[in-house]
């Protein structure tokens, strides 16, 4: 049996009043929301024309695309490996400005020596600036040769002209030889007809004063000799060395003489000198002859390249190396070596392997003129 029905809830019996009107808070639209974010309504401004202005163009550092530093793309600073051909302008620069000076300091010297020997009537003195006069001639076709035996290989000389300058150290040694046998032949004249010697103080002056600038002349060459390697300015090193021994002798010759009196004293220094000039002028003939004939490089120079060519040995690189040879031509080292490669080597392989052991060699003989055969491993020298 079911009871009586149950009423109905009391908060149903009208409507929600919650509900009764729309919720105030909708009724428009929400006023955050009327019109676009004013921060959109445009582009950022920071932005310009759409992008950080700093992005406008290409960053100015850059240049036409790339650091300015780096120039043609590359640190200039790295540049490429030296240019041979610019060392030898730089060596002939050198040589040339060190040979015309010497020929100036000889000419200056010649003069004072004539004049204070003629003064002074001291044959040794005269015979002095006789050789300096030589010396003036000498440096100058020094600085000739200078000049020719730094141009270019042509067609007729396709080794270039560094024998030019050889040739002018054997003309020097012969013209330094004609000067000291005249020298010798005024000597023994003076030694049996002597002079009396007169103004010590100008004579005396004259060859202290000589000595000096000779000897800094020779340290100039000697220097210039040293970073050219030209045998033609060796040659007026070693010729111009001489000539302050000689200065010094006559000085105390001189000074001798009008100490004691004695005027054959003036024709003996003058023989002696003669004597002096005579074994120079041999030395330089002989230098200027042992490049003409081909003569191989000192044996220290020899061994360095040798031990560069070990040293690819010893790493692999060559299986080993034979008929190695040098010659000197002026300022020029010429090398022709035969390195051994295996059979089976591709020839691009072998050819790189050429390229390094030349490398090598002129890693010890910058200058080098050097030529690298290719054979076979234990192939035997023809």
């Amino acid at each position: 049996m079911s009871g009586p029905p149950a009423a109905a809830a009391p908060n149903l019996g009208a409507a929600d009043p919650n509900l009764g009107a729309a919720d105030p808070n909708l009724g428009v639209a929400d006023p955050n929301l009327g019109a676009a974010d004013p921060n959109l309504g445009a582009a950022d401004p920071n932005l310009g024309a759409g992008r950080d202005p700093n992005l406008g163009a290409a960053d100015p550092n850059l240049g036409a695309g790339r650091d300015p530093n780096l120039g043609a793309g590359r640190d200039p600073n790295l540049g490429v490996a030296p240019d041979p051909g610019a060392r030898a302008a730089e060596r002939a620069r050198l040589a040339l400005r060190a040979g015309r000076i010497a020929a100036l300091t000889a000419g200056g010297l010649a003069l004072g020596k004539l004049i204070a020997g003629q003064l002074g009537h001291s044959m040794a003195v005269t015979a002095s600036a006789v050789d300096s006069l030589s010396d003036l001639f000498a440096s100058s076709a020094n600085a000739l040769a200078i000049r020719l035996a730094h141009a270019a290989p042509d067609r007729s000389h396709p080794f270039g002209h560094a024998k030019i300058e050889t040739l002018a150290t054997a003309g020097q040694g012969l013209l330094i030889g004609g000067s000291g046998v005249y020298l010798l032949i005024e000597g023994v004249r003076r030694l049996f007809s002597p002079e009396p010697l007169r103004l010590a103080a100008v004579t005396l002056g004259a060859m202290a004063v000589a000595a000096l600038i000779t000897a800094a002349l020779v340290a100039y060459l000697g220097r210039v000799a040293a970073r050219t390697g030209s045998s033609a300015i060796q040659a007026d090193a070693v010729h111009y060395r001489t000539d302050i021994a000689a200065n010094l002798a006559v000085f105390l010759g001189v000074a001798l003489t009008y100490a004691t009196g004695i005027s054959r004293v003036d024709g003996v220094l003058s023989i002696a000198v003669a004597v002096y000039i005579l074994a120079s002028a041999g030395s330089l003939l002989r230098l200027g002859v042992r490049d003409l004939i081909d003569t191989s490089a000192p044996e220290e120079r020899v061994r360095s390249i040798e031990a560069a060519l070990d040293a690819l040995r010893a790493v692999g690189e060559i299986a080993g190396h034979h008929a190695l040879r040098t010659r000197i031509a002026g300022h020029t080292l010429f090398v022709d070596v035969h390195i051994e490669l295996p059979g089976d080597l591709r020839l691009a392989r072998a050819h790189a392997i050429g390229d390094r052991a030349r490398d090598a060699i002129l890693a010890v003989e910058p200058d080098a003129e050097v030529l690298v055969h290719i054979d076979v491993e234990r192939d035997e020298p023809a």
